[in-house]
């Protein structure tokens, strides 16, 4: 990867809007929010992988070691979601013993703390809890990079493929039996096996594009390429409602994998996309910025209540409230939760940042001064300093 991806932020902002539009607007009437977690999946996939993959060639190198390359990988990740994943658990906590917010779903907070809130949401609760709903799919990127990172510095580079291959096949197969076992709809939507594969399916995405004379990389990077993994894409996300009801458990998981590969696919065609217009409105600058603040847009989104959707304002307008005051109710909703991201990007997220990856860079830097030649030394610092920009937008 060569510093930052252009798109990439671009494509998190559209992501996190299906999200955002899926809670607020459409509910249980489409899908589009499910297209917004699998995009972010194969996305952190694309990138996470490609991180592993560059620090295993570190260490095949004779640049590193295998401790080493695992805790400059975890402490990375740590330091990007930790932060404020565990603040803003904190304060739902102060808030629930002060009586301000609602403690009925107060005994979640032990697998929230845990990363494991999929797990308490598919196979404790076995329904969506509000405003903690979004916490599952940040557990399964957790679960991913604690079950994966050690495995993949593990394994010879050369094999990373063949073990992502592995993960999309597991995934695949156990789908397949949830289904076919009739599982609660819930249960298998929330599962860490049915939900690797993607990340997984993104991580051999960007590894097949690595090299710059790929014939993939030149056809993923045509703009028609792009324009017809978007009309699946919508295809796919418009009728999912209906292929996701399907009797067939072969039938549901041979579309799942469609939709999946298509999704990845269309990760690594913005990656290697040369079409100047596509490339130009994803670098939009309010889309760049609202990219780069999506992690807490995300996080924090939920939370807000919907500011129409409650008793207290039916009993306002009498019992029918109009469309209007939903439409304000959404608009408000957006810009609260915009707020908040802005205000922990600049006060929390990006000051860590720029400290954890001066600390890196310094630390690589003399390690490498001792150890190894100059020209290689240089080269390893800019490699750093370009997972920094790759893995710090994740």
């Amino acid at each position: 990867m060569n510093t930052r991806i252009a798109g990439f932020d671009g494509l998190r902002a559209i992501a996190v809007l299906m999200v955002f539009f899926q809670h607020r607007l459409f509910g249980d009437i489409g899908e589009i929010g499910h297209l917004g977690v699998w995009i972010f999946f194969a996305l952190s996939g694309f990138l996470i992988i490609g991180i592993l993959s560059a620090q295993r060639t570190r260490i095949e190198r004779n640049g590193s070691r295998f401790g080493a390359e695992l805790k400059r990988f975890l402490f990375r990740r740590t330091l990007r979601i930790f932060p404020i994943y565990y603040l803003m658990l904190v304060v739902m906590c102060v808030l629930m013993a002060l009586g301000i917010a609602s403690p009925e779903l107060a005994s979640g907070m032990p697998f929230h703390f845990a990363y494991l809130s999929n797990f308490w949401i598919g196979s404790v609760l076995h329904y969506w809890p509000g405003r903690y709903s979004h916490l599952w799919s940040l557990a399964i990127e957790e679960q991913f990079y604690l079950v994966f990172a050690p495995l993949l510095l593990l394994l010879a580079a050369r094999r990373h493929r063949a073990v992502c291959l592995a993960i999309v096949a597991v995934g695949l197969v156990s789908l397949l039996a949830m289904r076919a076992a009739h599982w609660q709809d819930i249960t298998i939507y929330t599962h860490p096996l049915s939900n690797f594969w993607l990340l997984a399916l993104g991580g051999i995405g960007g590894l097949m594009i690595a090299g710059k004379g790929s014939r993939l990389r030149a056809i993923l990077g045509h703009g028609m390429t792009l324009f017809v993994l978007s009309v699946c894409l919508v295809g796919f996300c418009a009728t999912e409602p209906t292929w996701s009801q399907l009797s067939s458990s072969l039938a549901f998981t041979t579309v799942s994998a469609l939709y999946g590969v298509c999704i990845a696919a269309l990760v690594c065609s913005i990656a290697c996309c040369r079409n100047a217009a596509v490339i130009g409105l994803l670098e939009t600058d309010w889309l760049v910025n609202f990219g780069r603040i999506s992690y807490g847009f995300y996080l924090y989104h939920n939370l807000i209540p919907d500011l129409t959707r409650n008793h207290h304002a039916t009993a306002f307008f009498g019992g029918t409230v109009p469309m209007w005051a939903h439409v304000a109710g959404i608009v408000a909703s957006f810009l609260i939760s915009l707020t908040m991201a802005v205000l922990s990007w600049r006060l929390i997220e990006a000051p860590i940042l720029r400290l954890k990856t001066r600390g890196a860079q310094a630390d690589t830097t003399n390690r490498l001064a001792v150890q190894t030649p100059p020209s290689f030394a240089a080269r390893n610092e800019r490699a750093l300093r370009d997972e920094g920009t790759a893995s710090d937008a994740v």
